[in-house]
């Protein structure tokens, strides 16, 4: 890597946040406590215990579009979790967070099963902005049958929107200026202070970021470069490229097909899709 190349992405890391997506996977790949810390103060239960957890995690899908989850993690309750984060109000479109939860479900049917073994699921959307716009901190979101007085339909499926631009001071406030936060020293979370500093101030962890930004650029070295794009996941990417892969997935092509057609992969393809609120 030439000099100026990596002193360039020294800068990029630097501007970092848990709000980034990619840097939010890489931080939590390998710390189920900070995972942990994330999951207890947002569910309000200093007991939670993670004893599953993966980053990126693939589930693919017969019948239509596969999903990459950001994080899936399974608690010592059984309860299993889709933790996604969104710059973008369209990355939150309440029928994508519908269509994660039936994925984490369709992770566990088969043939004579008995549907009470179905493990509870909550989908938990971080957004940078008030995507919900209630101007609540946190949003809960919950089946319930209205000829009953709205009484609560027991199918142990939830949805979770935490607001970002809520930065009170309260625990789930904190959290949120930690996850919006560049400077390590500053954030409030020890275990999530140490993970951000290990990937801008640690040699080994600094390498394995440039080593992603670096895999990202070399899929799109030719042509111009968007500048501007989120740094360290699309920033090698051709604007002429990426113009055609948004205009293949307005039209709904096969993601396949987009790769192809674009000398991709099927799981870049997927995360611009996810980036630009166009996954299908």
């Amino acid at each position: 890597m030439k000099k100026e190349q990596r002193e360039q992405m020294l800068d990029d890391i630097a501007k970092f946040c848990l709000m980034d997506d990619t840097f939010f996977h890489t931080c939590l790949k390998d710390s189920p406590s900070g995972m942990e810390w994330i999951l207890r103060i947002i569910l309000d239960d200093s007991e939670l215990v993670v004893l599953e957890m993966h980053t990126q995690e693939d589930v693919p899908n017969i019948f239509g579009r596969s999903v990459i989850f950001d994080v899936f993690v399974r608690d010592a309750k059984g309860r299993e979790y889709n933790v996604e984060v969104q710059r973008a109000d369209k990355g939150a479109d309440p029928r994508r967070a519908r269509h994660h939860a039936c994925v984490l479900d369709a992770m566990h049917v088969e043939k004579n099963m008995e549907w009470k073994q179905l493990p509870p699921t909550i989908v938990i959307f971080i957004t940078e902005t008030d995507a919900l716009h209630g101007g609540e901190p946190i949003y809960h979101v919950e089946r319930t049958i209205r000829e009953l007085h709205h009484k609560r339909f027991e199918d142990d499926a939830e949805i979770i929107y935490v607001n970002g631009k809520c930065q009170d001071d309260t625990p789930l406030g904190r959290l949120m200026q930690d996850f919006a936060c560049k400077d390590p020293a500053k954030m409030h979370s020890k275990v999530l202070a140490e993970r951000v500093k290990f990937y801008k101030s640690d040699e080994h962890g600094v390498r394995t970021m440039c080593k992603i930004m670096q895999d990202l650029m070399e899929k799109y070295a030719e042509g111009k470069l968007e500048e501007g794009r989120a740094k360290g996941k699309a920033e090698g990417i051709a604007e002429k490229t990426l113009r055609t892969i948004r205009n293949q997935l307005k039209r709904h092509v096969e993601y396949a097909d987009i790769a192809s057609d674009n000398e991709t992969t099927v799981d870049e393809v997927i995360r611009i899709a996810k980036e630009n609120g166009l996954a299908y």
